[in-house]
């Protein structure tokens, strides 16, 4: 306690130091034309418009460029962002502001979905919303798919942040979809960020990204990052980290034709007993992206995926496995149209192919009406579905949405495995596939939303049918048997209330269902005082801070089973965790600070017996660097 003390009282001096100094011109570094930040919820902005994650420019002194860069084009048309069309999006600022280290911690504060963990960073980590288990959502990073080579969904430890400056999740009904993209240059000076903080319970954090956009020829990128902790035991056992690395070059032809090279890898470590000790993860491809119309573009990508884990000496068992894809994609932004395409052929049987489609016309006037149509093969099965989307604004302050999604989705049961008997390392290992299953899943979703004098409503209801319920297939539920699916009614709500305050909002969010079942509790809610205010004419002070509290009742979720393969269902506790975190930015140079849990309760998990760490406090500085 007293060291933490003595770093609170640290952290306050450091911050009312680094505000003075922000307030004389600074000039260690130089500012870029604009700073962009967006809220991480962004529920400042009008649900009416459908417009969440809108963000607020802020002007800087006007310095140009003395060099010329380029970005591999892309389309970037699709549905806006917002509670009616039940999408969220962060850029670099937020998701630097929201804190967040893995994707389950940023998405957690969002109406309805539910982060799923094994305990502290190291142990395996996923998302749910809707009921979704095994196939409930997929990763596509700069148009590749991040694939689940664990199990039935990607573990989200192993799944690196650095060098990400955007992220997209579409929380569908039926599969969920998250997609990413790598840095992307807006100046053509040498570019950096720098993140590092420290908490209780020996924990440290480090992200650092540099990039320069003219170098060898084209541009070049590289990224670490770092998490580390010892847990909540005073012994260690819970201890673990999470280390990843990101290396880019890109060759540019021009502003309409680009070639990638892209490595990641991600490797995680942890003490508990019941999980394996280190596994790790590495993606290497190649993408090449030409525009050849104004507003269209098409891109062929090939990628190579491996897992890996420790095994023990004495074990036949080698789990891990590796997976190519090949690919491509044709998009078309022209106005208020918008079409995506993209095919990808995958190394196996599960799937071994992927169709998507999906497109849409948006106007900001009236709303907009979108559709999807997906297809994969799963063991020569086919898995087949389709959404369609329509939201609506007939007037200023109110949109009318609505949402219907149908079809079967594929998930692995098991990991990409190399069979017992094989020799571990042996160079012309061939792997298998475990088993797979074809789900069908029918979703529904209706609402309307008010914005009006500061204050914004919205409300939908909700159904949701899935014929079996899919373990995630990770460790945390290893061997489990699936159980039967049931029909589900429920609604959804979400508000945002301006105070006596100028900045200063009452945000939240509440969901409810008739009907419990694994990964889906009878209610989930979120809330929160939120301020956010830009100060002096130059905009270079800001603050950012969140009070709020995050919930949901008793849940049931799979439990790793036996060999017998019977199977079981397991019902964790009542979660609740109160939270805080508050950020100043002066310039570019960010002071985040925030706790946990800072009502001590000892038996938060969302697995059990897996309880998860309480009351960490930690702070972090972050700092965008030019040339």
């Amino acid at each position: 306690m007293k060291c933490l003390c003595v770093r609170l009282v640290k952290a306050a001096a450091l911050t009312v130091l680094v505000t003075v100094v922000g307030a004389a011109p600074l000039r260690a570094q130089e500012p870029p034309d604009s700073v962009v930040i967006r809220d991480s919820l962004a529920v400042q902005e009008s649900l009416a418009t459908d417009s969440l994650a809108v963000g607020d420019t802020v002007p800087g002194d006007s310095i140009s460029a003395d060099t010329i860069f380029y970005n591999l084009p892309r389309v970037r048309g699709s549905e806006p962002v917002g509670f009616a069309t039940g999408v969220w999006e962060w850029d670099r600022h937020a998701i630097m502001a929201d804190g967040a280290n893995t994707l389950a911690e940023l998405f957690q504060r969002l109406p309805g979905v539910v982060a799923l963990l094994g305990g502290d960073y190291g142990t395996p980590a996923s998302v749910t919303a809707f009921g979704g288990g095994g196939g409930g959502y997929r990763i596509l990073r700069d148009g590749l798919e991040v694939y689940a080579a664990e199990g039935g969904v990607p573990n989200l430890q192993l799944v690196g942040l650095a060098g990400i400056s955007r992220i997209r999740l579409d929380r569908s009904m039926g599969q969920m979809t998250v997609e990413m993209w790598s840095h992307e240059y807006d100046d053509g000076r040498p570019f950096s960020i720098i993140e590092a903080g420290t908490g209780d319970l020996d924990t440290n954090m480090f992200r650092g990204v540099y990039a320069d956009p003219t170098a060898f020829g084209g541009s070049i990128a590289a990224g670490l990052e770092r998490m580390d902790t010892r847990g909540r035991e005073r012994d260690r056992s819970e201890g673990g980290n999470r280390t990843g690395s990101w290396v880019r070059y890109q060759y540019h032809a021009g502003d309409r034709f680009g070639l990638a090279l892209d490595y990641r890898t991600v490797s995680s470590q942890t003490r508990v007993e019941e999980f394996t000790p280190t596994s790790g993860r590495s993606d290497v491809s190649v993408r090449a992206a030409f525009e050849a119309l104004a507003g269209v573009t098409v891109s062929a990508f090939a990628g190579q995926s491996t897992y890996t884990v420790d095994s023990p000496a004495d074990s036949s068992l080698f789990v891990g496995g590796s997976r190519t894809q090949v690919g491509g994609t044709l998009g078309v932004d022209r106005g208020p149209l918008w079409l995506h395409g993209s095919y990808r052929n995958f190394e196996g049987a599960l799937p071994s192919g992927r169709v998507d489609v999906r497109g849409g016309i948006s106007d900001e006037r009236w709303g907009g009406i979108s559709g999807q149509w997906s297809s994969s093969s799963w063991n020569d099965i086919d898995a087949s579905s389709y959404r369609a989307r329509a939201w609506f604004t007939p007037a200023r302050f109110a949109t009318l949405f609505g949402s219907y999604e149908d079809g079967s989705f594929g998930s692995r049961a098991e990991v990409l495995s190399e069979g017992v008997g094989t020799p571990p390392l042996s160079p012309d290992r061939s792997f298998e596939e475990g088993p797979g299953v074809v789900l069908d899943r029918t979703g529904a979703r209706a609402g309307l939303a008010l914005s009006r004098w500061g204050v914004s409503l919205a409300g939908a209801t909700l159904y949701s049918y899935s014929n079996q319920v899919q373990p995630l297939g990770l460790e945390l539920d290893d061997q489990a048997t699936p159980v039967v699916g049931v029909h589900r009614n429920g609604y959804e709500g979400m508000a945002v209330l301006p105070t006596f305050m100028e900045g200063l909002t009452l945000e939240g969010s509440y969901q409810y269902w008739d009907e419990e079942g694994p990964y889906q509790s009878t209610q989930i809610y979120r809330g929160a005082f939120e301020f956010h205010r830009v100060f002096m004419e130059s905009g270079n002070l800001e603050l950012w801070a969140s009070l709020g509290v995050r919930g949901h009742d008793p849940m049931q979720v799979f439990v790793a089973d036996d060999m017998s393969g019977s199977g079981s269902v397991a019902q964790v506790p009542f979660y609740q965790s109160w939270y805080w975190q508050a950020q100043v930015r002066v310039v570019t140079v960010r002071f985040w600070l925030g706790m946990d849990n800072f009502t001590l309760r000892r038996d938060l998990q969302t697995y059990p017996d897996r309880v998860l760490p309480f009351g960490r406090s930690f702070f972090a500085l972050r700092w965008d660097l030019w040339n």
